[in-house]
């Protein structure tokens, strides 16, 4: 259950403050550039503290906010509550720049680090790191500059800071820290979070760590005219982070947080989207689904034929083979919990079912009508999607969409199976046709977890309908019904939709893992799905969730890591014309 995150007296406003004195005293820094003095060269990276939940970098933090504050995207989202309170000083950083270039021109490329970590269990801030160059030679003038910044109203001390001579700008809560070392500036209005970065550069962790240094170097090959920053994020910290926004901490993200370690982006915006591209590593010494996918060749992303037109969220897990998929999970997942469920069903199935768990593989054309397997029907793709259920989406249901190429296969297995197990489940299901298309009932303890984890705990009493290449599953039939109208050709499917066809042409046909959300389409469903005060926050956001009416991630296997996209459509919805074309 999400909870409105707490608003800790502007916040992201003190960013653009802090800002401003940052950038007037790096100026004046590297306007003494011209004193022959030494200073130790630093890796900007070595102050990042190991714990860090996420790093923007900025090569260029002038231009790049200059072009950022410039798209449709930031000037619409900079409404929302969140970013209320820094709208004043979005615009007057813009005069400020416009009014004194030739100062601000001084800090053009000069590599800006904003730091996010946790400062308490339900709470974060920020650390500012930015490489002055040979303007780090600034902190050997500061007791000049302390009568020139007072002189402009900012009320600047001399304090000690975790061993360091540093200064502090303004008072209480607002006070403003910062230090120098060698060519690094390092500020934070956290005393805790400038101390564990001026700690951490005596034993640098980021500078050194290979995994972190593979993504960043892949998020610059990314890189080209267009990018505004990179954007780091690391996993170990995602579920503290995201205990600051929820009640409770979802499965998905533990999982998240417990398999995968680094993500680095290449981040670009403009009028009509934004979209991140980079690569995201893996732990591959846990037995887990990311693990699996990370070193499985690539499959076609099917499901979409199959899907209604108004589909509001999909995910597909995609591979080139089912038997090479399910060998590696048997064999990287034994410990894994859904796999010892589906397992202990399997073998207390087995014995009624006259499957033997250690019976070899036999050529499937050979084995047809003679014995059945729990997955020999499966072909390359396993996908799980919301479809809205009523005229106005506030209802919808969980369908799974498994992709089954040979359609008499799929009638013998699950339909042997469907006839074992029906006298000994305790649920009471009549068959019927729908389309000439049999919904039937289908218990398999294990089977859904297996693959898809607890997202599958929705799939408790599933009917399933076999179509010519697909399997569907679902708790609702009326779910169902729109799956069978789709292949039954009386219903638009996904491709069908002109704004979908657009969006899909920015990933690849072939794929690993893909995520696929639509904004206005998932919008009505979301109150329902949240509790009291959460459904208030989203209805009160609205014009915020649907101006994406397209988003979407793609991971692609890549030898224990995975190229990474995501890429949102902005369109307003005022904005009819795109939806005529």
């Amino acid at each position: 259950m999400s909870k409105k995150p707490k608003k800790k007296g502007g916040r992201i406003a003190r960013i653009f403050k802090w800002a401003l004195g940052l950038f007037f005293l790096a100026a004046l820094g590297i306007a003494a550039y011209w004193y022959f003095l030494t200073i130790d060269n630093h890796d900007i990276y070595e102050f990042v503290p190991e714990d860090a939940v996420f790093v923007v970098e900025a090569d260029d933090p002038i231009e790049n906010w200059k072009a950022l504050s410039k798209t449709k995207v930031w000037r619409h989202m900079k409404k929302n509550d969140l970013f209320a309170d820094i709208e004043e000083d979005c615009n007057y950083l813009d005069t400020l720049i416009r009014d004194n270039k030739q100062i601000f021109k001084l800090v053009s490329n000069k590599k800006l680090l904003v730091v996010g970590q946790m400062t308490k269990a339900d709470d974060y801030d920020f650390v500012y790191l930015m490489d002055l160059k040979e303007g780090g030679k600034i902190s050997n003038f500061m007791g000049i500059f302390k009568g020139v910044l007072n002189a402009f109203g900012l009320d600047m001390h001399s304090k000690k800071i975790a061993g360091h001579d540093g200064y502090g700008i303004g008072e209480g809560r607002n006070e403003v820290l910062l230090t120098f070392v060698g060519n690094i500036l390092v500020s934070s209005y956290s005393n805790k979070l400038i101390t564990k970065a001026l700690h951490q550069y005596k034993k640098p962790f980021y500078s050194n760590n290979e995994d972190f240094l593979k993504a960043r170097k892949w998020a610059y090959k990314s890189e080209n005219s267009e990018s505004l920053a990179k954007v780091y994020f690391n996993f170990d910290q995602l579920d503290e982070y995201m205990a600051v926004f929820m009640d409770e901490v979802t499965g998905t993200v533990t999982s998240l947080s417990e398999n995968l370690n680094y993500s680095a982006f290449d981040l670009k915006m403009h009028d009509d989207y934004a979209e991140m591209t980079g690569l995201t590593t893996v732990d591959m010494n846990l037995p887990s689904l990311p693990n699996v996918l990370s070193t499985m060749p690539k499959g076609e992303i099917r499901c979409t034929s199959v899907l209604p037109s108004n589909t509001s969220f999909f995910m597909s897990i995609d591979f080139a083979d089912f038997d090479q998929f399910y060998d590696q999970i048997s064999s990287t997942m034994h410990e894994d919990e859904g796999f010892k469920d589906y397992e202990k069903y399997k073998d207390q199935a087995g014995g009624f079912l006259g499957v033997s768990k250690s019976k070899k593989k036999q050529d499937r054309k050979s084995r047809r009508g003679k014995d059945i397997n729990f997955f020999d029907w499966i072909g390359q793709e396993i996908a799980l999607a919301l479809v809205p259920i009523n005229e106005s989406g506030t209802k919808q249901g969980y369908v799974a969409i498994f992709h089954a190429p040979d359609k008499e296969n799929s009638i013998h297995d699950l339909k042997t199976i469907e006839k074992k197990i029906k006298h000994r489940t305790p649920v009471k299901f009549k068959q019927y046709e729908y389309r000439g298309h049999e919904i039937s009932y289908l218990q398999m303890k294990g089977f859904f977890k297996l693959f898809l984890g607890k997202m599958f705990k929705k799939f408790d009493k599933p009917k399933y309908v076999i179509l010519d290449e697909y399997v569907a599953f679902s708790n609702d039939t009326s779910a169902l019904h729109q799956v069978i109208d789709v292949s039954h050709g009386s219903k638009p499917n996904l491709p069908m939709e002109p704004g979908f066809r657009k969006f899909y042409r920015r990933f690849e046909d072939n794929s690993n893992y893909f995520v696929y959300l639509n904004g206005r389409k998932l919008y009505p469903f979301l109150p329902s799905f949240a509790g009291a005060e959460t459904a208030s926050d989203i209805r009160k956001n609205k014009k915020f969730i649907t101006c994406f009416p397209h988003g979407g991630l793609q991971l692609l296997a890549d030898d224990g890591k995975f190229e990474s996209r995501l890429y949102f459509e902005f369109k307003t919805e005022k904005d009819t014309k795109w939806w005529e074309k």
